[in-house]
């Protein structure tokens, strides 16, 4: 039988999951964990008898598997997450992107409006039929989950899965009863004391709202007061910080397009969404929350845009003299409904279209504007914010707001357009301006993109406060310094960004490195011959810098060409065209962008893209990066640069390559997300065997190296699988039926350690035998730890891949995740209370003692000293 199980504190999308999931996996025992949001506790009430849930008094202890949705994180579960650790196969259906700990065997995690979309979409595929109060359930899931397809999260997907469910009939007076359903008497009494309790600070130019209170009890649907008090108070930022018994609870919402709170506050260990973030503290005050996420604030949060960065510059304006026929003349010649009205320089009026042809139609085209204007001015500083013009346009129902500076002097103008394209993304018609990057780019300079709202939004915290202290180092230091490669690319394919930040100093790139690191701290290296330096920071980052020519000359006695011909110089000695791409450093042009090679169509088009001929032969490992970038990113190599890589292998290039530079390379294939998909397309190419001398890797081969990455995965989640050695888990898997002459020979040419070798030889070697004596009925717990807790983890990973019996592998799951961790409690000094001197018979003693209690047969501290006393007796006895 299976399970189905969600989050505590279930909403209607944890209920509408668990539903769509029956339909699903049909039979299986569905539980919605206490407690409930108010709102879902009612409905399951009302309609209990027509849902498929399951008392949680009937559950059995084992379940062939266990099926999780609406979360992937072992900590909401609570008590139920002891089912998950012993189900044979977990599954997990989600859209909380993020760091998965279930050690799901299966798990399918979009970034869509609600995790019903997910399990709806697969009911849609395999034709199941839902009756009108399922398809009214799963409407309740989508549209809590995506505030009525209001909220950023919300995607097409979730709104073609309602589509679905409007042609299925969903009864609207449900939807309607249990959608926003009135909050309870706590509820009122919660929100009140969060409104009188809130606090509203201005950091960055940003209105942020901080709610604190201290309650006695735990209130369940804090976050629709959230919402509720989001609503109320026109803040960017809207946090509430309550003590609910012995936890905090955290959470903070914003409209602000340009923010991410899952980012920003990725410090405090929030989960959501970039709208949307909570999280939960223990062993903290409120106030001292408090204090830490404002001072946090205010060193971290982005700067809002100001008015001064947004508006207009220089303003047309008209004098106060100015006849109104020629004032029309002019705002309809430039198409302006409105200007500032000036006198003697100084700001004096603002007149609008409107007021002209009020004067028009009474035949006064000849009288000065000054008796029309508006002389009630609404006035701005440069330092304000985009949000209070909003707020100001609004409330007074004007479209245009003069920016003036401390002496009163027009410097420039906010129209409702600006306000539209900075905050809504749209321009004056009402168009969206979110668009892709253009599928040519030519870039010189007349036509520069720039990318630093990228580089603010798509880089973590620590990363973006790194790439600002190079810029003000770059500033002082007066040198052009360029963010290239890699980071790049991956932030325009929204993909995690590596460890390693590639810079090009137009300068003395040694000599800027060592001044940054005197700011940094961590290990430096240079190598003066070729201009390179690099730093290895504590926090695990790598700078890479690299000296760019000054002056390059296009003819004799031309100008110098200066900056970008160099920088473009050394982009075109990389290996791919996806990781030509660059942008400036420098505070004059921060995150102007350069795609000398068009990157960014190759990016599009999902190619891997050689620059020249003979980029193969310059360096034979481009030939493995160029696979890896392929199976990373799911592109394709374009055919010439196939054609390339076949014939470089023709010509048995690597051969030319340092064994220890290949077995480099070899090593960042083992930190990909998928290094089997990597492996068959060296064998595909014919690399394999160059690569792995005497390997011939068949399908059945492929299959079970298959079974040891999922496995793999597992473990990475795992608190004691971090910093495994993952390479040795594939060799192992590659070698294992290899003649032992032959599985040397590799790893000799592999260079490994002595220990990493007999790693794998112990594994290959005890394998059958592990399998054979798991393979018998009725095991206890103390059998299979003497089985398995000699060998090597990399050994059980192997068996593990290689049985198809569920039984030993449940059997080694149970062994890794729990089983060899156990211990008596007692310990040494627990003997010699007993008047027994150390020596041999300790350990004979704790070997009976963990026995018995990994056997169940002893549980607590006393029933552990009563056991040592009862063999000590029957020692003394044959003794005797």
């Amino acid at each position: 039988m299976n399970l189905i199980i969600t989050h505590e504190n279930g909403d209607f999308d944890a209920l509408a999951a668990v539903v769509a999931a029956e339909k699903l996996y049909p039979g299986s025992m569905v539980i919605m964990p206490e407690p409930l949001q108010p709102n879902v506790r009612s409905f399951i009430n009302l309609y209990r008898n027509l849902l498929p849930l399951s008392d949680p008094r009937d559950v059995e202890d084992h379940f062939a598997e266990v099926v999780v949705v609406d979360t992937n994180r072992r900590e909401r579960l609570g008590k139920w997450v002891d089912y998950i650790d012993r189900a044979v196969k977990v599954t997990v259906f989600d859209h909380h992107p993020g760091t998965e700990d279930l050690g799901a065997d299966r798990s399918k995690i979009d970034s869509v409006g609600a995790t019903t979309t997910i399990l709806l979409e697969e009911i849609i595929k395999k034709r199941i039929p839902l009756t009108e109060f399922e398809v009214t359930i799963l409407a309740l899931g989508i549209y809590e989950d995506t505030g009525c397809l209001t909220y950023d999260i919300t995607t097409a997907r979730d709104v073609r899965a309602l589509s679905y469910l409007w042609d299925q009939g969903i009864s609207t007076k449900v939807v309607q009863e249990y959608l926003r359903s009135p909050l309870t008497e706590v509820q009122k009494g919660l929100l009140e004391k969060l409104l009188h309790n809130s606090e509203l600070y201005e950091l960055k130019q940003r209105r942020v709202l901080i709610s604190t209170t201290i309650l006695d009890q735990y209130v369940v649907g804090a976050a629709v007061l959230l919402q509720l008090i989001d609503e109320i108070e026109d803040a960017c930022i809207t946090i509430v910080i309550i003590q609910m018994t012995a936890s905090i609870y955290f959470a903070a919402r914003t409209k602000d397009q340009d923010l991410d709170l899952l980012e920003l506050l990725a410090p405090f260990d929030v989960k959501g969404y970039p709208g949307a973030v909570s999280a939960h503290f223990r062993g903290v005050e409120v106030e001292e929350v408090k204090q830490q996420v404002v001072e946090f604030l205010r060193y971290y949060l982005p700067p809002s845009g100001t008015v001064g960065s947004f508006a207009s510059s220089p303003v047309f304006t008209v004098t106060t003299d100015t006849t109104i026929a020629e004032a029309d003349k002019l705002l309809a010649l430039h198409d302006y409904t409105g200007c500032p009205v000036t006198e003697k320089g100084k700001l004096a009026g603002i007149i609008s279209r409107r007021d002209l042809r009020k004067g028009l139609r009474n035949d006064l085209g000849h009288a000065p504007v000054k008796g029309f204007m508006s002389r009630k001015l609404i006035t701005a500083g440069p330092d304000q914010s985009l949000q209070e013009m909003r707020r100001l346009m609004v409330e007074h129902d004007i479209g245009r707001i003069p920016v003036v500076d401390d002496d009163g002097k027009l410097v420039g103008i906010i129209t409702r357009s600006d306000i539209l394209r900075h905050l809504n993304a749209l321009d004056r018609k009402g168009r969206s301006l979110k668009k892709k990057f253009p599928e040519t780019v030519i870039i010189d300079e007349e036509e520069q993109l720039n990318i630093s709202n990228l580089l603010n939004s798509g880089l973590p915290v620590k990363m973006h406060k790194l790439l600002l202290q190079i810029r003000n180092l770059a500033d002082r230091e007066k040198q052009k310094v360029f963010l290239v490669g890699g980071i790049i690319r991956d932030l325009l394919l929204k993909y995690p960004p590596g460890k390693d930040i590639d810079l090009v100093i137009i300068g003395d790139a040694v000599d800027f490195a060592y001044k940054l690191r005197k700011q940094l701290g961590g290990r430096i290296r240079h190598f003066e011959e070729f201009g390179t330096a690099s730093i290895d920071l504590r926090s695990g980052l790598r700078l890479d810098f690299v000296t760019a020519r000054k002056e390059i000359y296009a003819s004799p006695a031309a100008l110098p060409q200066v900056e970008s011909s160099s920088l473009k110089n050394d982009l075109y000695r990389r290996d791919f065209t996806i990781n030509t791409m660059a942008c400036s450093l420098t505070s004059d042009n921060y995150g102007q962008f350069y795609d000398y090679y068009n990157g960014q169509v190759d990016l599009q088009k999902k190619i891997i893209r050689a620059l020249y001929q003979l980029s193969f032969i310059d360096d034979p490992l481009r030939i493995l990066r160029a696979i890896r970038f392929e199976q990373r990113y799911g592109f394709v190599i374009e055919p010439k640069t196939l054609a390339l890589i076949e014939k470089a292998i023709e010509l048995k290039v690597l051969e030319k390559v340092s064994r220890q530079r290949l077995n480099q390379e070899l090593k960042q294939i083992y930190k990909e997300p998928s290094p089997v998909a990597i492996l068959k397309r060296f064998d595909q190419l014919g690399l394999l065997r160059f690569l792995y001398p005497r390997l011939v890797v068949k399908e059945d081969r492929w299959a079970i190296v298959e079974e040891i990455e999922e496995l793999i995965a597992w473990i990475e989640d795992k608190e004691w699988g971090k910093g495994s050695d993952i390479e040795l888990f594939y060799l192992c898997g590659l070698l294992y039926d290899l003649e032992s002459i032959d599985r040397s020979a590799i790893i000799r040419k592999l260079n490994l350690s002595r220990e990493r070798a007999t790693i794998i030889h112990t594994a290959c070697r005890e394998v059958p035998e592990i399998i054979n004596r798991l393979k018998e009925k009725d095991l206890t717990p103390s059998f299979v730890v003497s089985a398995l807790g000699l060998l090597p983890l990399e050994a059980l990973v192997l068996a593990y891949a290689l049985s198809n019996n569920q039984d030993i592998r449940y059997h080694i799951k149970l062994y890794l995740d729990g089983l060899r961790f156990v211990r008596p409690r007692l310990d040494g000094s627990d003997l010699k209370k007993l008047g027994l001197q150390p020596g041999p018979q300790y350990r004979k003693i704790f070997d009976r003692l963990k026995k018995a209690v990994l056997d169940g047969e002893v549980r607590t501290p006393q029933e552990e000293l009563d056991y040592v006393i009862t063999i000590l007796e029957s020692e003394q006895r044959e003794d005797e």
